[in-house]
């Protein structure tokens, strides 16, 4: 009797703690949610993948934006990188495509570049032509560090430099993909790579919210 009483006794509390577990899970998805909302709407416009939030002592969620390229047709990612693509494709018992590649094809998938000049945009930041040879070695498309060293060094503001941050890191990506396209031998036009790329792979874009928390010392 003792033993079905206990067996009873912790097959109740079992039960009990799924039952908070699952409601614990809920309000933790709740806010996930809440965060990811919240980060979708702040990082729009932005070339920033990642953003932080502070609670008290040493707690923080950081929200970061993924993005997953798959092929569907490596006979269409061959022909559209044609010499260079050993260079970015692996080729193992099946292929594997480089970080490089996945950058790529990311940016020209999501339409994520501008046409234009990097250098004409320098030029439009500043008429001195001595911190244009110096924002020609240090701007290399990477949104946050970009703005900075717009703010540091060209005196702008952080709204003036956020927008031409992201501006020149579009630009970047549009002579980047001209790069390759001319090296890998591309005859057509760049809105037709663009869209054979988008018949050959698929991009998914994900977003993951993380915690941490941290004793105190």
């Amino acid at each position: 009797m003792e033993n079905n009483n206990e067996i009873r006794m912790k097959v109740d509390r079992l039960a009990e703690l799924n039952r908070q577990l699952a409601e614990v899970k809920r309000e933790a998805d709740t806010l996930k949610a809440w965060f990811e909302n919240r980060a979708t709407n702040e990082l729009k416009d932005t070339k920033r993948k990642t953003i932080e939030y502070w609670g008290s002592g040493n707690s923080r969620v950081v929200v970061s934006n993924s993005e997953t390229v798959k092929p569907v047709s490596m006979t269409m990612v061959r022909q559209l990188l044609g010499g260079v693509f050993q260079d970015f494709v692996k080729e193992e018992p099946s292929y594997t495509m480089t970080a490089a590649c996945k950058r790529l094809f990311g940016f020209m998938f999501l339409g994520n570049y501008t046409e234009g000049s990097l250098d004409d945009t320098i030029r439009a930041i500043t008429g001195d032509e001595k911190l244009q040879r110096t924002l020609r070695k240090k701007l290399k498309g990477k949104y946050e560090k970009d703005t900075e060293t717009l703010v540091k060094m060209a005196g702008l503001s952080g709204e003036e430099a956020s927008d031409w941050a992201y501006l020149t890191a579009e630009i970047i990506n549009w002579e980047w993909m001209l790069q390759i396209l001319q090296a890998a031998g591309w005859e057509g036009t760049p809105q037709e790579a663009v869209d054979l790329l988008r018949a050959a792979v698929i991009v998914d874009e994900g977003i993951k919210v993380t915690v941490e928390s941290k004793e105190e010392e």
